[in-house]
Formats: structure tokens, C-alpha cells, sequence
């Protein structure tokens, strides 16, 4: 038997006696998230379909906080979970060396992320321009001095905002002791950059950034990532149906967000006429934990019965799951590096296409 059963049990069980509706947030699921991954590492192949219902309950905790969220009108936070990286690193470039060396001086980071790609090949994959590649494999890219440092981005901070005290004409000094950090090296931001000692526009920084970095995607959203994880192993129905709660949480956020230019606390004032409220009540989100407890409901079926082969899940997931000596690729040809033997194992089984 895998020995990860008995933790996967054990996750769960801390996961049901752990919710609580009003303390619920981004950073308690990316936690669960990071143990899950943990335990999928550890899997031998033989519970592929109990990891995925087990990941499946996270998403449906992910749907319930983005409609909390929604009907909050939380937008930085909605937008957080679910769209917007996590991790975020900054690869500041090596202008002069590769000039010299290359005789390269324009579109660098369209230059590097090729140099990137032809190297580690099908380990690479971009996303709105952004490489996503797993960090360790630009660190000899460091070495070579290509790259001056790789400098993590603050979260909920313009990139402009963040570099405008750097020394941009002493990058090497600045950005060689930077790589994995998660602060890069502040200089004095007056010099050579001319902006006004680090307040207002800085249109220089802009234009710096562009030439001289390229982003990596380390860590995807919450939502995200869960949906890259179990995309290969939920049913079309189901995926489907999570998609729409998504896109009604979406709609939710926009709609009180226009209705809050024209009142502060609306849907919730004392000026909201009683004839919105049908509309605002079809429009909100309400989500519950129906959808979690139908998922525990699977879980428990399918450990209580070993022949149990949920509707939820696809054929694919129990293929994987019956073939305890499929030989795992090395590398996961998706863009997350987060999650191993889930997807790797699901990837024997299928032609997917890259995200």
C-alpha cells in the first residue's frame, strides 16, 4: 500500500477540523497547498485519485473565498487569489557583458529568454511574456555572469516603486550578492537616475526595467495553480461547472464595484432602493461549503472502497492510479514546479499540451 495514505487521511482530517468560514484567507490554502505538494512527492503512484480529490477540496475552498471575497468587493485580494502570481522574480540582465561578448544590444530580454529556452528546452514555458521556469535551472545562467542577480518582487508593489532607489549605474555591486534574495541591494536612488531622490514618476525606471530584466513566474495564483494541477484529472463536467463559479465571482466583483462609484456601502446602504435587491441577490455569490462536503463525501467513498472510481474524476486519474510502476519523467512538462508526481504521472498517460 502507498505510504502516503495514512498522511493523506491525516490531511484531511486536519483540513475538515481546521475551516473556519470567517478566518478563512489566501495564506491558510497556499499552506494546505505546500503540505499536499508535499505528500504527492512522497506518492509511489498507487492514490493519484485520492491526491486529486484531496487537491479538489482546496479549489472548492479557493471558489468559496473568491466569492467571499467578491461579495465583499475585495478586488486586491480577489485578485490575489486568483489571478496574480505569487512569487514573482526579477532577472536583472548583464547588459555589458553580453553586448561585448555577444554583440547583442538590443531586445535583451527577448535575446535571453531564448538563450533560456534552447537550453533547458522542454522545461521551458512563458505566460503573458514571462518566463516560468523554475529558478534553479537560471542559477548557472548567474554564474556565467549573464545574469547580475535574481532579485524576488514585493507583492502588491509596482516594480518602478520597488527599483527606484537602486544605483542602476553600478548594477554589477548592486545585484551580484542578490540571487534568490528576497530584497534586493537598496543604493542611493539620486544617483544616475535623475528622480528626484526617489519621489514621483520616474519614466527612466521604466524604460530600464524593460531593456535590462525579464520576470519569472516562480509561484502561480492559488486558483491557478490548482487548476493547472487537476485540469488533466477532474471531469469536464466538474471543471465546467467550477469554471462558472469563477467567472459568477468575477461578475459579482464588477458589478459592485460600478455600483460603488454611485454609493460607498452599496449593495449594503440604507440608499439601496428595495427594488435592486432581487437583482443584487442573483448577482452575489452566496457560495457555501456544498461543494466541499460533495468532494469529502467522494473521498470517503473511494477510501472505504478500493474499487470505487469517482464521477468526478476522469479515467485518466485511475489509469495512473492502477499503474503502481509507471516510470516517472524527470521533469514535469507543465509550467508548475511546485507539484511532481501528479502530473507527471497523469503525463504518462496522455498527450498534454503546454500551459
Amino acid at each position: 500500500m502507498d505510504m502516503t495514505v495514512g498522511e493523506l487521511i491525516r490531511f484531511n482530517e486536519f483540513l475538515d477540523s481546521s475551516i473556519d468560514q470567517t478566518q478563512l484567507d489566501e495564506e491558510f490554502i497556499a499552506s494546505r497547498l505546500a503540505e499536499l505538494d508535499g505528500l504527492a512527492k512522497k506518492s509511489d503512484g498507487t492514490t493519484i485519485h485520492i491526491l486529486a480529490l484531496s487537491y479538489a477540496k482546496l479549489l472548492e475552498l479557493t471558489v468559496l473565498l473568491a466569492g467571499k471575497f467578491a461579495d465583499n468587493c475585495q478586488m486586491v485580494d480577489f485578485g490575489d487569489l486568483v489571478v496574480n502570481p505569487r512569487r514573482v522574480d526579477v532577472c536583472i540582465l548583464n547588459a555589458g557583458l553580453i553586448a561585448e561578448e555577444f554583440g547583442v544590444a538590443d531586445s535583451l530580454p527577448l535575446w535571453f529568454k531564448k538563450k533560456v529556452h534552447a537550453r533547458i528546452g522542454s522545461r521551458y514555458a512563458e505566460d503573458l511574456g514571462r518566463m516560468v521556469v523554475d529558478p534553479s535551472l537560471l542559477l548557472p545562467f548567474v554564474e556565467e555572469k549573464l545574469l547580475l542577480g535574481i532579485v524576488k518582487k514585493e507583492r502588491r508593489v509596482r516594480l518602478s516603486d520597488q527599483f527606484r532607489g537602486f544605483l542602476f549605474g553600478d548594477a554589477q555591486s548592486a545585484f551580484s550578492s542578490c540571487i534568490e534574495e528576497d530584497k534586493p541591494v537598496a543604493q542611493d536612488s539620486g544617483k544616475g537616475l535623475g528622480c528626484g531622490n526617489g519621489r514621483g514618476e520616474c519614466p527612466e525606471i521604466a524604460a530600464w526595467l524593460a531593456d535590462n530584466t525579464v520576470l519569472n513566474v516562480v509561484k502561480d495564483s492559488v486558483k491557478n495553480d490548482l487548476m493547472s494541477v487537476l485540469r488533466d484529472a477532474l471531469s469536464d463536467d466538474y471543471l465546467t461547472a467550477t469554471n462558472k463559479k469563477f467567472e459568477k465571482a468575477f461578475n459579482a466583483l464588477s458589478y459592485l464595484n460600478i455600483g460603488r462609484k454611485n454609493s460607498v456601502d452599496f449593495p449594503y446602504g440604507e440608499d439601496v432602493s428595495i427594488a435592486d435587491w432581487d437583482e443584487i441577490n442573483q448577482t452575489l455569490c452566496h457560495f457555501t461549503l456544498d461543494g466541499y462536503y460533495m468532494i469529502q463525501s467522494e473521498l470517503d467513498k473511494s477510501l472505504s472502497n478500493s474499487t470505487y472510481q469517482s464521477p468526478l474524476l476522469n479515467k485518466l486519474a485511475y489509469d495512473s492510479s492502477m499503474s503502481q510502476h509507471t516510470e516517472i519523467p524527470n521533469h514535469c512538462g507543465l509550467f508548475q514546479h511546485h507539484l511532481t508526481y501528479l502530473k507527471q504521472s497523469l503525463r504518462t498517460k496522455a498527450s498534454i499540451r503546454l500551459q
